[in-house]
């Protein structure tokens, strides 16, 4: 059975009727679920309730420029920020913006260039979320192996084992109870620990 992705978007604009195009854009790049607001305290509120996959802001927006709202939204959320922005402010923006991971594109929007950035954020973030978890295996690795060998000095101060003794013993038990070494660290553990 395939799993389908709904991908979401939020659209930051000063209206509705300025926002109507990028949603237009977005769902033709497949992103289906797109929401719209209009102000920095709506936008702040929608990522407060959920979580977006893509936010583009079209600046200027109703209360703001938009610009600071880019770098905040992308340095508090998991979200690729796009800011869509006029020449003289994307030329005087831009190095800014995209220091802190945000994707400046300059108005008018040319569709394939925007396709492009969309790959680009996609790509990255499936890379990123591989990176995340194999961080994340590895700390458990490491997290595993401290109980083992904290298990390993256990055996080695409350039975006088050899470190060597004390590492067959957990492999022993592993292997004859048909469970993994955490398991038996953690049996050795609660047994002589106080």
């Amino acid at each position: 059975m395939m799993v389908i992705v709904m991908k979401s978007v939020l659209v930051i604009s000063k209206s509705d009727e300025v926002a109507a195009p990028l949603v237009e854009l977005m769902r033709g790049e497949h992103y289906h679920d797109v929401s719209s607001v209009f102000s920095v305290q709506q936008a702040r509120s929608a990522v407060r309730e959920r979580d977006f996959d893509i936010i583009v802001i079209n600046t200027p927006i109703q209360d703001s420029g938009g610009i600071d709202l880019s770098v905040e939204l992308a340095k508090n959320s998991h979200s690729g920020v796009f800011v869509l922005m006029k020449s003289d402010v994307y030329e005087k923006c831009r190095d800014g913006v995209e220091e802190n991971g945000v994707f400046a594109v300059q108005k008018p929007v040319n569709r394939a260039a925007f396709h492009q950035c969309l790959r680009i954020w996609e790509i990255s973030k499936n890379r990123l979320l591989n990176l995340e978890s194999e961080n994340l295996k590895l700390k458990h690795q490491v997290e595993e192996m401290k109980i083992i060998n904290r298990a390993k000095c256990t055996l080695m101060q409350c039975l006088t084992m050899s470190e060597q003794q004390a590492h067959r013993y957990i492999e022993k038990q592993a292997m004859d109870m048909r469970i993994s070494r955490l398991q038996v660290a953690q049996r050795v553990l609660s047994t002589y620990e106080l």
